[in-house]
């Protein structure tokens, strides 16, 4: 690990922090992708987390709201991510282990123009998101 990507590291859980004390979200997290093949997707800062799972997460793209982020290079919400189980094909790791019922995210686009990872945002009670609630979440990057 460089220093670039150290202070990088850095810089992404004080946005995670500063997301999560200024906006009413209940978790917001950053899930990045890995350079290495095969570029595996990990929640790596996070904020208002329930319980330590998410570092277990492991996704690839298309899989999951990170994976499926990564994959289109489009925000993503959805009110109502409980109905959701594994056999699904919406299934969402993060939302089932930090209990949320609507979260919103957003893709993390490198200078290169490479997507790199995800920001999402979500709440544990019926709080609606919508595309405005994804504009808001891009604005912070």
């Amino acid at each position: 690990m460089n220093l670039e990507q150290t202070n990088n590291q850095f810089d992404y859980q004080d946005l995670v922090n500063k997301i999560y004390q200024n906006e009413e979200f209940d978790f917001v997290g950053i899930a990045i992708q890995s350079n290495n093949s095969p570029h595996s997707i990990k929640w790596q800062f996070v904020a208002g987390n329930t319980n330590e799972r998410f570092r277990r997460i492991v996704l690839r793209s298309g899989i999951g709201i990170a994976g499926l982020v990564i994959r289109t290079g489009k925000p993503f919400w959805d009110n109502n991510l409980i109905e959701y189980e594994y056999s699904n094909k919406m299934y969402t790791p993060i939302a089932q282990n930090e209990h949320l019922h609507s979260a919103v995210a957003v893709p993390i686009i490198a200078n290169t123009g490479i997507i790199i990872g995800v920001l999402l945002a979500g709440y544990h009670s019926n709080i609606e998101v919508s595309n405005k609630t994804a504009q808001t979440l891009s604005q912070y990057l």
